[in-house]
């Protein structure tokens, strides 16, 4: 079925995702938590694309996002930009040392976020991909633990894993 990425006509299969299809055509939707050998995780939410079904415009994750109509995405709308540019932001917070985000921030012409300072900072950013690669091969030795301010990547019980 055809489907319309900023303005460029592209072919996509039913139950494909838009982030394959955009990669594919060669359309730029920035990702971090996302590995074509692990499934999707949709954690970092930096895919957001803004997506116009039937008249109807929302926000999806495009890792996760199958296309299953004739839609029209847009990868870098004004209120997508706004919305990535806050996620960046929060990141940075958390992981300010992080040369990659280090690089998004760049990219965006962002400034490194002074209203949030961390006492322990931290290069994770909590993608979630060492969890999920170790949950693959079997070992499952490390999982993300808790939620909000407090989740982070550790074994059960932060005791060290044999296995790891």
């Amino acid at each position: 079925m055809k489907i319309v990425i900023d303005g460029k006509v592209c072919e996509a299969e039913r139950g494909e995702y838009l982030l394959t299809v955009a990669r594919r055509e060669g359309i730029h939707i920035p990702t971090l938590c996302h590995n074509d050998a692990l499934p999707g995780l949709a954690s970092c939410r930096l895919c957001i694309v803004e997506v116009v079904e039937k008249g109807w415009h929302k926000v999806v994750t495009s890792c996760v996002y199958p296309v299953s109509a004739e839609i029209e995405v847009f990868t870098a709308s004004e209120k997508i930009l706004r919305m990535r540019k806050t996620l960046i932001m929060l990141l940075a917070a958390r992981a300010p040392e992080n040369e990659t985000i280090g690089k998004l921030m760049q990219e965006y012409g962002l400034e490194k976020p002074d209203r949030f300072k961390k006492e322990n900072s931290s290069d994770c950013i909590l993608c979630g991909l060492c969890a999920s690669a170790c949950e693959k091969i079997g070992a499952g030795a490390i999982s993300t633990v808790h939620r909000g301010v407090t989740k982070k990547i550790a074994t059960p019980f932060d005791d060290p894993a044999a296995d790891c």
